[in-house]
């Protein structure tokens, strides 16, 4: 086993089990500048960023719906687009941070001088073995990028797998021994004093016991990151515009870089998906998250989404460094932490809330926030010369009248599939697969220079290729215990006599273990659409506003006249304002015409009758 750096590491001069001598991985001090030959071996190749313009984008903004909005530029090729078009923009400063917006606490400090290593030096092949309550506090670094350019990727996981294991209980086993030396620390060995050095700022004679069992193992970034940077420049001037058009800071466009590396693709295990890696109760405020369409993975319009998402996570909570919290833990834990705590800011609420939802990852969002800026700003330090971004992808605008398959609206805008699936990436596969039809009132992005050939093609569609209804496509659910179909029908979005209708039912019985068939939901909001600055959900085309007026005109009961208000303070959640007033939340909900669960601090909601 090579050790790399002069000074000791954990596992050098002590009693502990060393590596099995099958694994080549690399230990390498902490504290020891990267190895050049280490930095050869590398799997990256070095590439040069010029950053983003801050200047007015190219890409123009969709004001209204029209048959065809055109936005200024043209796509390259599907060949172009799949090997990353490359362009050299000016030398102007990527947005700085704002530090009256985003303080930079002392407290922080360390946790983003670690996580600046994570995005900036430390290798996908390389794992800090360090403390979770103290990030910056590293017992060592494994090193694998040798072992990468011989192993097989099942290989190479399962070695990474098995060294951390081994590496953190080393670690476990310094921190116990440190513990029973404290009082002694002229017995300690050099591996031992490092660990006692390293814990020298932290009060309390527990401190090495207390930290025993929080070892953990974290990855580098630095070759996510500088794919992320590159891949950043196909959507940043749009991102840019459209928090502009908020009022809302620039660097917030930053947080894919925290959220999803760019990976327009990435999902999570519990759910999230796309660029802002929205979870489904999310989005459903947000945005469209349907049968036929999963707006998560459209990176412009989940944009749009998550600028409405923070500018109220920053109306409920009043600072951005709780706002951007907020976008990982939820607006309603925070409001709820700083007030068990009596807090009031984010260095505030990390010390002072014990709850168990609030962790590692909530903890840290902020100071990874910060750290993946910084290394932004600073991408010739840490990636090289040669680093560029992607040109941004252009297109024009047209809008959908009818039903169409998604492969008539492919052919008509002339575009292979590839490219097609680049500028409307949100469409379900039972869409693309010709399941489902695109509904009207969709706005379909379409290569530039190709709208007026789109228009003109599109009118002379036959019967055959535009409808006036959907297709008939059902979802199967089979009944639990204490389901209704009230019940099925609110969670999947359609009327009880949606349900009914499609199985054939006169009247409400169900069994538990049932099959029966959902139809998909009608939509109530085409997009991506253009938001009016202030609104909190996308507009509606004008068709389809009119349409929605009046069907909320047909179903909605008549309003009586003695109504109560109440006014959404912080904290506040729909069950506990239906439990004060002692209605029901369905009630309470149809009441306002809220269908989510979201509220805003401010916001009046009428109380019906009990």
């Amino acid at each position: 086993m090579l050790l790399l750096g002069s000074t000791a590491v954990a596992c050098a001069q002590q009693d502990v089990p060393a590596p099995e001598s099958g694994a080549a991985v690399t230990v390498v001090s902490p504290d020891a500048p990267p190895s050049p030959a280490a930095d050869a071996a590398s799997t990256l190749e070095p590439t040069a960023l010029a950053p983003t313009a801050t200047a007015n984008p190219a890409v123009a903004p969709v004001t209204e719906p029209v048959p065809a909005a055109a936005v200024s530029g043209e796509l390259p090729p599907a060949e172009a687009v799949s090997q990353a078009v490359k362009q050299t923009v000016r030398e102007a400063a990527t947005p700085a941070l704002d530090p009256k917006l985003f303080p930079r606490y002392d407290s922080l400090q360390p946790k983003v001088a670690f996580w600046t290593k994570v995005f900036g030096q430390y290798s996908e092949n390389q794992s800090a073995i360090h403390s979770s309550e103290y990030p910056n506090k590293v017992f060592e670094v494994l090193d694998f990028r040798a072992d990468a350019l011989r192993l097989d990727k099942v290989s190479l996981a399962r070695l990474k797998a098995d060294e951390e294991t081994r590496a953190k209980a080393r670690a476990n086993r310094l921190l116990e021994e440190v513990d029973a030396l404290r009082d002694t620390p002229e017995r300690l060995n050099e591996a031992q004093r490092r660990v006692f050095s390293l814990y020298a700022d932290v009060r309390g004679d527990n401190r090495f016991r207390k930290a025993v069992g929080t070892v953990r193992a974290q990855r580098g970034l630095k070759e996510r990151t500088a794919l992320a940077l590159e891949t950043s420049g196909r959507y940043l001037p749009e991102m840019e515009r459209i928090f502009r058009s908020y009022g809302l800071p620039v660097q917030l466009t930053r947080l894919p870089l925290v959220e999803s590396s760019f990976n327009v693709e990435a999902y999570s295990k519990v759910g999230a998906a796309g660029l802002w890696q929205f979870m489904p109760s999310s989005a459903k405020i947000y945005m469209r998250l349907n049968e036929v369409v999963d707006d998560r993975r459209d990176p412009w319009t989940s944009t749009d989404a998550a600028a409405r998402h923070l500018r109220d996570d920053y109306a409920a909570l009043g600072a951005w460094p709780l706002a951007v919290t907020a976008y990982n833990h939820g607006r309603g834990g925070i409001a709820r932490g700083l007030q068990k705590i009596g807090g009031t800011t984010l260095p505030d609420l990390i010390a002072g809330y014990d709850a168990k939802s609030f962790g590692f990852a909530s903890q840290n969002f902020y100071s990874e926030f910060l750290a993946a800026a910084d290394v932004e700003r600073e991408w010739k330090r840490h990636f090289g010369e040669q680093l560029q971004r992607n040109a941004p992808l252009r297109y024009d605008t047209v809008e959908t009248k009818h039903y169409v398959p998604y492969e008539t609206l492919r052919r008509l805008c002339d575009a292979d599939d590839e490219v097609f699936r680049k500028l409307n990436p949100a469409y379900r596969p039972e869409v693309i697969e010709g399941k489902l039809y695109v509904p009207p009132g969709h706005l379909i992005r379409v290569p530039a220079g190709h709208a007026s050939d789109f228009n003109v093609a599109y009118a002379k569609l036959g019967s055959s290729e535009r409808f006036d209804s959907q297709r008939t496509f059902y979802l199967l659910h089979k009944v639990t215990k204490g389901e209704s179909i009230g019940k099925i029908a609110r969670q999947y979005g359609v009327s009880q006599a949606a349900i009914k209708s499609a199985n054939g039912f006169k009247g409400t019985a169900i069994r538990i273990g049932q099959v029966i068939k959902v139809p998909p939901r009608e939509e109530r909001r085409p997009g991506p659409v253009t938001v009016a600055l202030g609104e909190s959900k996308p507009t509606l085309t004008r068709a389809e506003t009119q349409a929605v007026e009046a069907e909320r005109a047909q179903q909605a009961p008549p309003q009586r006249k003695a109504v109560r208000t109440h006014q959404v303070r912080s904290g506040q959640t729909l069950s506990s304002i239906a439990a004060r007033y002692k209605v029901s939340v369905t009630s309470l909900r149809e009441a306002n015409d809220i269908e989510g669960s979201h509220l805003r601090v401010g916001q009046k909601l009428r109380i019906p009758l009990s």
